[in-house]
């Protein structure tokens, strides 16, 4: 009887160990996974009639990387340019891109002043300018900007 009542405790034991193992692996993962999901620079942005996930590109190299080299975006994915100073002259190019966009441009308050849609890959080496001082830029699919509602005057979130 004495060892029967042993094992019991014993597996009793085990089970418990089982289960705190499981709940720190869990508590790990909770806490890595909110870590990269705070720094992997995406977050939504909420526009007029509509929602995007958005890459956010605030350093000179990404800025100047953009989508290029990539093949496509997603329907509901966007990348926003966030400038160093609100200009006129914060353009955007379709070097090496390989599908074609909509370009918005933002104020400092998120307010859209212009866009223009379907800029084909073909259009290099042109470039694209806002047509005041912008301090974002938002690049989306072909078709999303007037989908989404960003027409001139409109104020998205993010």
């Amino acid at each position: 009887m004495y060892n029967e009542c042993m094992g019991n405790v014993e597996g009793h034991k085990n089970r418990k160990l089982v289960i705190g193992v499981v709940l720190i692996a869990f508590g790990l993962y909770a806490v890595i996974s909110g870590i990269v999901n705070a720094t992997d620079n995406v977050q939504p942005l909420v526009a007029p009639s509509g929602t995007l996930r958005i890459e956010i590109v605030d350093d000179p190299e990404s800025r100047r990387l953009g989508l290029s080299g990539r093949d496509e975006i997603g329907d509901h994915e966007g990348m926003l340019f966030v400038f160093d100073e609100p200009s006129a002259q914060n353009c955007f190019w379709m070097k090496d891109m390989r599908f074609s966009i909509d370009m918005v441009w933002l104020d400092s308050e998120k307010r859209v002043l212009n866009s223009i849609s379907d800029v084909s890959p073909d259009t290099y080496p042109d470039s694209f300018c806002p047509v005041s001082e912008a301090k974002y830029g938002l690049e989306v699919g072909s078709g999303r900007a007037q989908e989404l509602g960003l027409s001139d005057g409109e104020t998205v979130r993010f």
